[in-house]
This record gives C-alpha cells, sequence and structure tokens, in this order.
C-alpha cells in the first residue's frame, strides 16, 4: 500500500499538470510602446483580474500591472480578445509575442466590465464594442453599434453562409466536412470571425474616431469536435492546423486595418460559461426619465469643458490687469482742483479767484 501511494500522487500531479498547461494566455500583437511583465511560475494569471490586465493598455485600468504602455501619450486603437474552448488534453499551437499561464478561477472573462468601463470613460462618445460567444446553436451577440447587424445570429445562418462564393470554403478542409455539426459549428464560428473583421475593414471613419475598440470572440467548435472524434483524431490535427491558420490571418488583417496600433490576444481553455450578469446598452439608447441619479451628481466630462475654462480663465485675467491699472492710475492721480475728479468750469475758477 505505501509503494503504491507515490504512484498514486504522481499520476495526480501529471493530471493537474496537464490540465494547467491547457490553460494558456497569448499576447499575440501589440504595439511596440507595450511592455510585458515577466511572470513567476507560481503566480499565473488569474481569469478573474484577466480583465484589469486587458484594460491596462488602453487606459482603463490601473491595476494592469502584467501589461501596460511605456507612454502616456500613445493607447492601442483596439482591443481584440479570442477565447478559443479545447478539450482538457488538447493543445493550440500559438506563435506569439507573450505566453502566460492561466489560473481559471472564474469560467469566463468579464467583459462586460470592459465595456461598462470603456462606456464610462467616454460617455459622450459611442464606442465600437462587440462580444460574441458561441453557445450551444446560437451566437450571443452583444454590442453596441449598428455596424454588425448583419452577423448571423445562429449556427444554422453561419452554416448557410460557408455556402457562399467568398466563404472559408475554398480553403482545403482536410478531414473536416461542413456538414456534420461539429464540423460545421467550427467552421461556421470562423466565418462569422471573418465576417465581422471584413466589415470592420470597411468602415474607415471607425479609424477616426479618438475612443478604442473593444471586440471579444468566444468559440466551442474545437472542443466539440474533440469530443466527437477523439482528441488524437485526424479531425481535431486538421481542425487545430486549420483554426490556427485562419487565426493568423485575421492578425495579419487586424494588423493592417488599425496599422499595427492594436492589442490581440488568444485565450485557451477548457472550458467557458456566462457570467451571471452579461448586458450591454448603446449611448444613443432612450433612457427612462425616472431612472435618473437619486444623488443628482454631476458629469465628470463634457465636451464643452475646455471651451468653458479658457472664457473663464482669459477673462479673469483680463478682468484682474484691467481693475490694476485703473487701481495704480488713481493711486497715482494728484487730488488738486485740476484733476479730473475735481475739475470746475473756467467762469466758476475765475469768479473764485477774483
Amino acid at each position: 500500500m505505501a509503494s503504491t501511494l507515490p504512484i498514486i500522487v504522481l499520476f495526480v500531479l501529471n493530471v493537474l499538470v496537464v490540465h494547467t498547461d491547457g490553460q494558456q494566455f497569448h499576447v499575440k500583437h501589440a504595439p511596440p510602446y507595450v511592455v510585458f511583465q515577466q511572470q513567476s511560475p507560481d503566480s499565473p494569471v488569474s481569469s478573474s483580474n484577466l480583465h484589469n490586465v486587458l484594460s491596462g493598455p488602453l487606459g482603463l485600468s490601473r491595476n494592469g500591472a502584467l501589461l501596460h504602455s511605456k507612454s502616456v501619450l500613445k493607447r492601442p486603437k483596439a482591443n481584440v480578445l479570442i477565447t478559443i474552448v479545447t478539450h482538457d488534453n488538447q493543445n493550440l499551437p500559438v506563435d506569439s509575442l507573450a505566453s502566460y499561464k492561466l489560473d481559471w478561477d472564474v469560467p469566463f472573462v468579464d467583459v462586460e466590465y470592459m465595456m461598462n468601463n470603456l462606456q464610462s470613460k467616454f460617455i459622450d462618445k459611442d464606442p465600437l464594442m462587440l462580444d460574441i460567444v458561441s453557445a450551444n446553436k446560437f451566437f450571443d451577440v452583444k454590442t453596441s453599434s449598428s455596424l454588425f447587424e448583419s452577423l448571423p445570429t445562429t449556427l444554422d445562418s453561419a452554416r448557410e453562409r460557408l455556402l457562399d462564393t467568398d466563404s472559408i470554403l475554398k480553403n482545403q478542409l482536410g478531414s473536416l466536412n461542413y456538414t456534420l455539426n461539429s464540423d460545421g459549428k467550427l467552421l461556421g464560428e470562423i466565418q462569422v470571425l471573418y465576417d465581422a473583421v471584413k466589415i470592420l475593414k470597411g468602415s474607415a471613419d471607425n479609424l477616426k474616431s479618438k475612443t478604442p475598440d473593444l471586440l471579444s470572440f468566444t468559440f466551442t467548435g474545437l472542443k466539440d469536435i474533440g469530443e466527437e472524434y477523439g482528441v488524437n483524431s485526424d479531425q481535431v490535427k486538421d481542425a487545430t492546423k486549420f483554426l490556427t491558420k485562419h487565426l493568423d490571418a485575421v492578425t495579419d488583417d487586424l494588423k493592417s486595418y488599425y496599422k499595427g496600433n492594436v492589442m490581440i490576444e488568444f485565450i485557451v481553455v477548457p472550458t467557458v460559461e456566462k457570467p451571471f450578469v452579461r448586458k450591454t446598452r448603446s449611448l444613443m439608447a432612450d433612457v427612462p426619465k425616472d431612472g435618473g441619479n437619486p444623488l443628482n451628481l454631476e458629469i465628470d466630462w463634457d465636451q464643452d469643458f475646455p471651451a468653458s475654462f479658457n472664457i473663464v480663465l482669459w477673462l479673469m485675467i483680463v478682468l484682474s490687469i484691467t481693475v490694476f491699472f485703473v487701481a495704480y492710475g488713481i493711486w497715482n492721480m494728484n487730488p488738486n482742483l485740476e484733476s479730473i475728479l475735481y475739475r470746475v468750469p473756467q467762469d466758476e475758477l475765475a469768479k473764485k479767484i477774483n
């Protein structure tokens, strides 16, 4: 019994190591002014704090010590997060600038927090935000912009999109078959990603905005293929190769569109769930009149603040200078009868002299 105990302990440790290695946070691309901090092997990145890590380079959080911008004048124009759900024993080979072990303590990334934080920072703007989560037979699409209204919301519509001439099916699929549920799900997810980037590339006005873009994609098709055929099957190998190839292509498209000023991250995890509350609103949406702030607080920022400040500042300077010269003139004035204050007509002055 004593001799078998170390074997059991080693087996449990091996299982834990395999499970941990499958949870990775990859920084695929970052501008040159973004700094990566070294990570201790004993302190992996916590998923419950990942929203702060991602918000750091954008200037939306002060807790993003792992990734931050070394220039206070430069911020990435966009952050694109792609979450890939895999089988416990599946590995996704990703060429990245930096990779970190991920402690998946909560089974989701709080993209809702990042969206709300972005809206509060740019309350008078309408920042471009998109969050797509593949769940069962539907795509949970959350966005504050009407730019992505044409994206499919169901897997059936995404699979129908694959039949178009400009779909990703023009590439070699290997052993994958888009008519099957698991295969078609992964291919549909990749197609949605391509279509979202294509829509983004067609919006040239978005690059002129001063607000950062926030895009998040969560795909589960690769895990379904692993459960359907087995982790070591040819279908999984072809699906992994197909997925990584198109992720690299999407990365190149995003780098070209944003001229390199974009953060792109990949997360590889064995499972993902929805937060208890996932909702976003557009800043252009109607707000009920009875839903105001009971504290009657003023907004933090308004586009008229710089003009108001300059008006008040220069008016105070002009008035101060005017008061100074008027006071100086009065102080040095000779208060006799010839002064402007006591001047009298010449005829009255002659009468007084006579």
